[in-house]
Formats: C-alpha cells, sequence, structure tokens
C-alpha cells in the first residue's frame, strides 16, 4: 500500500510516517515543513492549494489527512477555520478525482465542543461514545466537526467509490511532551477538565491510523480513539463528579479509566492501546 500521509512532519504525523514504513507500506509525506528526520519521499506541500495536493497525492493507494492548525489558540479564529476546512475539502477533492478509495481523517474530541468553548459544554452522559452529542462553538472544533461532513458528503458523492474512517484522539502527547506539559496537571485537575484528562500516546496514534487504512469498512465510521486511562492519578469517578456533575453514568468508572469509550474501535478496528503514562520511564 502507498499511503500520502499530510501533516507528516508534525508530532502525529511523523509518528504515522515512521509506523506505516516499519510496517511495510511506502510512504509518501506532505507538509509545508520538512520532516524531523529525512525520509525518501517528501513533499513540500500547502494543503490549501488544490494542485499541490493533487500532484503530491498521486499514485497514492489510501491517505492519512493529519495536516491541521491543532489547536485555535496561536491563530486568528478565520484562519483556523479556513486552513482546516480548506485542506480537508481538498484532500477529498483530489482522493476522488484520482479515485482513492480510502481517506483516514484525524477528527478530534472537539467535536463535542471542547477543549475551546467559548461557554461551558454540558455532557450528557460519560463514557463518551459516538452517539454522544456534538456542541461545536469553536473554530477548531467547527473544522473538525464539519470536516466529518465533508467526508459523509464525498462517500455519498462517489457512491461506494470511497471509505473514510475519522479517528476522533483526545490530546496527542509523545512520553516527552507528557512529562512536560500534562505531568505538572496531576496537581491542578481543572486545568485538565476541559480535555476530560484524555491523552493517547503518538505511537497509538500511528497504530490506530494503521488499522484504520487497512479496516473492512464501508462508507464513513467515525470512532473515539484514546488511551485506557486518564492522564491523572485521581479516579475518573471523582474528577467527573466534582467538574461533571451533571452527567449520567452509564459504565462503572474504575480506578482512572479514560471518559472515552473506545469500545467501537476495538470492536471494528481491533485497536488496542499499547502506551500508557503509566509505563513511561522519565530521566
Amino acid at each position: 500500500m502507498k499511503v500520502a500521509v499530510t501533516g507528516g512532519s508534525g508530532l502525529a504525523g511523523a509518528a504515522v510516517v515512521s509506523h506505516l514504513l516499519d510496517a511495510g507500506c511506502e510512504v509518501v509525506s506532505i507538509d509545508r515543513r520538512p520532516p524531523p528526520h529525512p525520509i525518501s519521499e517528501f513533499r513540500l506541500v500547502n494543503c490549501e492549494d488544490l494542485g499541490q495536493v493533487y500532484g503530491a497525492c498521486h499514485g497514492a493507494d489510501a491517505i492519512a489527512h493529519l495536516a491541521a492548525i491543532p489547536r485555535p489558540t496561536q491563530h486568528s479564529p478565520d484562519q483556523v477555520f479556513r486552513t482546516n476546512i480548506m485542506a480537508t475539502f481538498n484532500i477529498f477533492e483530489a482522493a476522488a478525482n484520482l479515485e482513492i478509495p480510502r481517506v483516514v481523517y484525524i477528527s478530534s474530541m472537539s467535536v463535542l465542543g471542547l477543549p475551546f468553548s467559548y461557554t461551558p459544554i454540558r455532557l450528557a452522559y460519560l463514557p463518551i461514545d459516538e452517539a454522544h452529542p456534538q456542541a461545536p462553538q469553536d473554530a477548531y472544533a467547527l473544522s473538525k466537526t464539519l470536516g466529518e461532513d465533508i467526508a459523509r458528503a464525498f462517500v455519498r458523492r462517489m457512491a461506494g467509490g470511497m471509505s473514510v474512517v475519522s479517528l476522533r484522539f483526545p490530546w496527542i502527547h509523545s512520553p516527552q511532551t507528557f512529562q512536560s506539559v500534562l505531568k505538572p496537571l496531576w496537581d491542578d485537575p481543572a486545568a485538565g477538565a476541559s480535555n476530560l484528562w484524555g491523552y493517547i500516546d503518538t505511537r497509538d496514534v500511528a497504530g490506530a491510523c494503521r488499522l484504520a487504512l487497512q479496516a473492512d469498512t464501508s462508507g464513513h465510521e467515525a470512532f473515539y480513539v484514546s488511551a485506557p486511562n486518564t492522564f491523572m492519578k485521581t479516579d475518573s469517578l471523582q474528577l467527573a463528579q466534582a467538574y461533571y456533575p451533571e452527567a449520567e453514568f452509564r459504565t462503572r468508572l474504575d480506578g482512572n479509566q479514560s471518559l472515552f469509550d473506545n469500545s467501537k474501535a476495538v470492536a471494528m478496528l481491533g485497536y488496542e492501546s499499547q502506551f500508557s503514562w503509566e509505563q513511561y520511564k522519565w530521566t
């Protein structure tokens, strides 16, 4: 399989590229900046330019679309929205016309409206699964929610000629970024509440992408995919009751169990998290 990976120079994208190469795939890494490590096929591409996307994706069997402005905090809202939406539309437009049958779209738990909402988000229930209502408010959450709408539109347009898997990840981290960014939040649970204290290791992101590329699915399917635990030492039930008292608890929460339900990804993709912060060895 030849896979075009957009955003291949980013934190998650670089892990996806490395993992797919190790799995025997042919990979074209696509980004607006050079990769952190040399790769034989790299294309310097602005995904807002459809012609550049056509050229970079030509000959690919599948696309993993990770390229995006990852948060709305360092760019203006219009820039976040325009960049993410145009990049996503262009990827699907190119995939349709180049007859690329499988696209993996990196969505986000932000379709819930978290963590960048302007007004508080009320959760209907916990743990979160794919049926939970979506309530985007900010430019980033809107771009990810509408990105899934774009995916569904192209699946309809291609009438069976394209299938799409949308992966809704929580906060993506490596062991190094976990230590510097998330570990300090052990003493400040309120700071992690808007993320539902959720995270996923970059290597599990990569594994989930490979499974999504290979999965026997049709149409459009969306999945929440996270680590099995929160990034906190505190029991999840205690955290949820303190910060989301309105939420119904649909299953028992054991220890620091994740507040995201991976069961659909387990059943349909064969996903099983391999990496947890409790295994990390920090210097």
